[in-house]
C-alpha cells in the first residue's frame, strides 16, 4: 500500500457504508454477489458476499468514535481528488494598514534609526514587530506571536518562531546595546530650552526563580511573588516614554531614583544638549541625597512631600492655622476646596534655596480624616494603659517626647529615681544622683490641638527648585499623570502585568521590546489628536488598531501577488490622513509585498 500523506489538506470525512479493518483502516464495498442456497453445498442457505476496498487511514485510529480519514491516492483519484498545496508561509490574506502607519512614524521620529544603530537592521526590524505584535494583541505572550506574523504585514522577512524569539530576547538584545539604545532615543527627544520630565515606577510580578533581578519588595500586585521594578521617564508635553530602568524588586525607589538622575545627567554631559530639566516625581523619590544629586546635575524638581518628614510637620504646624483663607484659595482642575502659599526652605546645609507649597484640601482630608481621628484614639489607648502601669514615676522629659500637646496631662511627684553619674573633676569614682520623677494622676483633651491635628489631615506639601506659585505648582504637577497612563497603558494594553521568561538576560530584552511598544502606543495617540477633539470614543488607540487591521491584501493568482479588495472606510482614510498616508501608500505596500 502506497504511503499515506497524513497532511491536513487530505483529511475527509468518512463516507456512508465505510467500515474499519485493522489498525484503523478504512474499507469500503465495490461489489456485491448473492449466492442462492442451490450454489451453497455445505448447508443448504444462501447468503451476500462483498468485495471491499482501503480507501485510507483514519485520523485518530484509537479513537473509536473518530470520524475523519487520511485518504490514499486512489480514494483521491476515483474521486477527482486534486492533491492541496501545503500553506504559504504568509496566509493568502494579510493585514497591512498597521505595518503602514508603524513604518511611518517609526522612520519620522527616529525609532527605527535608533535600534538599527544600536542593534542593525535584522535585529532591529524584529523588535519593531514583536512591539507591533504587542499593540495588536494588546499581549505580550510570544508563542502566539509566528501566528500574528503569518496574518499580518510585517518588518521582517522571515517568520520566526516562539523559540527563536526566546533566543532572540536573550542574547541579541544585550545590556550595552539596550543602553545605547537608550541614550540614543533620550538625546533625541530630550528637546531643548525648559522641558518637565514625570518620574515613576511600578513593578511586575515574576515566577522566575533564582534570577537576581526577581525579589521580593513592596508588590503592588501578588505579594507572593517576586517582582521587577520597572522605572520611566515620560516627557509632559506629549506623554513620550524618553527612558527606563528595570531594577531588583527589593530596590526602593529612593535608590532607584538616583540612578535614573546619573544616567539623565551622564546622557546631558555626553550629547551637550542645551536643556533645563524639571523632573515631576511622588513622595517615594525624596532624599537629601538625592536633591543633592539633582542639584549637581543641575536637574529642577517638582516633588510630593512624604508626611512622616520633618519639614512637613514642621510646615504643617506653623502653617495650619492660617493656610485656609480667602486670600489662599487656588483653582483646581476637580473643583476640590484648596488652599494654597508657598515658603521658601532650604532642605540641607549649604544647599540652594527652594520653595516648599503648602496647600490644605477639602477632598484630601475627607480621605485622611478618620485615619487621623483614629491615631489620636490609639494614643490616647496608650497614655491610658501607660498610667495603669507607670509604677512610681516616670522622667518628665519622656512623657514630653511620648505623648502629644493636644493631651493636657496632669501630674503629681513621683518617688525620685537614683541615677548613677561619674564625677566631675579631679579624681575617678561615681556619685548617687536623685533624679525627680512624677506621676500622672489624669488627662484632659485639648479640643483645640486635637481640631488642629485633625485638620493637619488635609495637608499637602509640595517642594520646587525654582521659584512658582502653589497655583503654578499645582497646575504643573497636576500634569503629572501622563506617567500614570502609560503604566497604565503597559498592563492593561501591553501585556505588562507580568513576566513570563526566566532568564535576567530575557527580562532585560523584553523590557526593551515593552518600551519600544509603549512608544508606539503614545505615537499612535499623540498623532491622532486631531480626531479625538471631534470624536473622542471612538478613536481611542485601540479601536484605531482594528480600524487599521481591517485594512487587508488578498493574494491574487496567477503572480501570487496582493492587492486590495475593498476600499478603504471614512474612518480609515481619516486615521491614515493622520500620518500623511493614503491609498496610495497602501497600494504601494502591497506591491512591495508581492516582490
Amino acid at each position: 500500500m502506497a504511503r499515506i500523506k497524513k497532511v491536513p489538506g487530505n483529511l475527509f470525512p468518512l463516507p456512508t457504508g465505510a467500515y474499519i479493518v485493522g489498525k484503523g483502516y478504512v474499507y469500503v464495498n465495490t461489489s456485491s454477489k448473492y449466492i442462492s442456497a442451490s450454489e451453497r453445498k455445505s448447508d443448504g442457505k444462501g447468503y451476500t458476499t462483498h468485495t471491499g476496498e482501503c480507501i485510507g487511514v483514519l485520523e485518530k485510529p484509537e479513537d473509536k468514535k473518530c470520524r475523519m480519514f487520511y485518504a490514499n491516492d486512489k480514494y483521491r483519484s476515483n474521486h477527482q481528488l486534486e492533491e492541496l498545496p501545503d500553506p504559504p508561509d504568509i496566509a493568502d490574506s494579510i493585514a497591512v494598514g498597521l505595518l503602514a502607519v508603524v513604518r511611518e512614524f517609526s522612520e519620522s521620529s527616529g525609532l527605527a534609526e535608533d535600534l538599527t544603530t544600536a542593534f542593525g537592521s535584522t535585529d532591529a526590524a524584529l523588535v519593531l514587530d514583536l512591539a507591533a505584535y504587542m499593540v495588536s494583541r494588546e499581549s505580550a505572550v510570544m508563542q502566539h506571536f509566528p501566528a500574528w506574523a503569518r496574518e499580518h504585514a510585517h518588518f521582517s522577512g522571515d517568520i520566526r518562531s516562539d523559540s527563536y524569539i526566546g533566543t532572540f530576547l536573550k542574547e541579541h538584545l544585550t545590556i550595552p546595546k539596550i543602553k545605547m539604545f537608550r541614550r540614543l532615543w533620550l538625546s533625541r527627544n530630550i528637546g531643548t530650552g525648559y522641558v518637565y520630565l514625570c518620574y515613576d515606577s511600578t513593578n511586575v510580578n515574576s515566577q522566575a526563580e533564582g534570577v537576581a533581578i526577581v525579589q521580593r519588595g513592596h508588590a503592588k500586585d501578588d505579594p507572593t511573588l517576586g517582582q521587577v521594578n520597572t522605572d520611566y521617564v515620560i516627557r509632559q508635553e506629549d506623554g513620550l516614554p524618553l527612558t527606563y530602568l528595570h531594577s531588583p524588586g527589593s530596590v526602593t525607589d529612593i535608590v532607584q531614583a538616583g540612578e535614573m538622575i546619573r544616567f539623565i545627567d551622564d546622557t546631558k554631559k555626553l550629547t551637550q544638549i542645551d536643556v533645563t530639566l524639571c523632573l515631576i516625581c511622588d513622595r517615594g523619590y525624596i532624599s537629601v541625597a538625592n536633591l543633592k544629586k539633582m542639584d549637581q546635575a543641575g536637574i529642577s524638581y517638582l516633588m510630593m512631600l512624604r508626611s512622616d518628614l520633618r519639614l512637613f510637620q514642621d510646615l504643617a504646624d506653623s502653617y495650619i492655622d492660617t493656610i485656609r483663607s480667602y486670600k489662599n484659595v487656588i483653582v483646581t482642575a476637580d473643583d476640590d476646596e484648596r488652599y494654597g502659599i508657598t515658603v521658601p526652605r532650604q532642605m540641607y546645609e549649604d544647599g540652594p534655596l527652594c520653595y516648599a507649597h503648602l496647600y490644605w484640601s477639602a477632598s484630601y482630608y475627607s480621605k485622611k480624616r478618620k485615619a487621623a481621628m483614629a491615631a489620636i484614639e490609639c494614643k490616647r489607648a496608650e497614655l491610658e494603659q501607660f498610667i495603669q502601669s507607670q509604677g512610681t514615676g516616670t522622667d518628665p522629659k519622656e512623657l514630653e517626647n511620648r505623648f502629644p500637646a493636644y493631651f493636657r496631662l496632669k501630674t503629681a511627684p513621683g518617688k525620685p529615681r537614683v541615677v548613677i553619674q561619674k564625677k566631675r573633676g579631679r579624681g575617678e569614682g561615681t556619685k548617687e544622683v536623685e533624679k525627680p520623677t512624677v506621676l500622672i494622676t489624669g488627662y484632659e483633651d485639648d479640643e483645640a490641638a486635637i481640631n488642629r491635628e485633625i485638620m493637619k489631615a488635609g495637608i499637602i506639601v509640595m517642594l520646587s527648585r525654582d521659584e512658582m506659585t502653589a497655583q503654578e505648582a499645582e497646575i504643573r504637577y497636576h500634569k503629572r499623570d501622563c506617567v500614570e497612563k502609560a503604566f497604565e497603558a503597559l498592563k492593561s494594553h501591553l501585556g505588562m502585568d507580568k513576566i513570563s521568561v526566566t532568564t535576567e538576560e530575557a527580562i532585560h530584552g523584553k523590557g526593551l521590546v515593552w518600551f519600544t511598544a509603549s512608544i508606539m502606543h503614545a505615537l499612535l495617540f499623540n498623532l491622532t489628536d486631531k480626531l479625538r477633539a471631534t470624536d473622542r470614543k471612538s478613536y481611542t488607540t485601540e479601536s484605531m488598531v482594528d480600524q487599521l487591521e481591517a485594512i487587508k491584501a488578498d493574494r491574487e493568482l496567477p503572480g501570487h501577488t496582493y492587492k486590495r479588495r475593498y476600499k478603504l472606510t471614512r474612518k480609515q482614510n481619516s486615521i491614515l490622513g493622520c500620518f500623511g498616508l493614503s491609498e496610495t501608500d497602501i497600494d504601494e505596500q502591497c506591491k512591495q509585498l508581492s516582490q
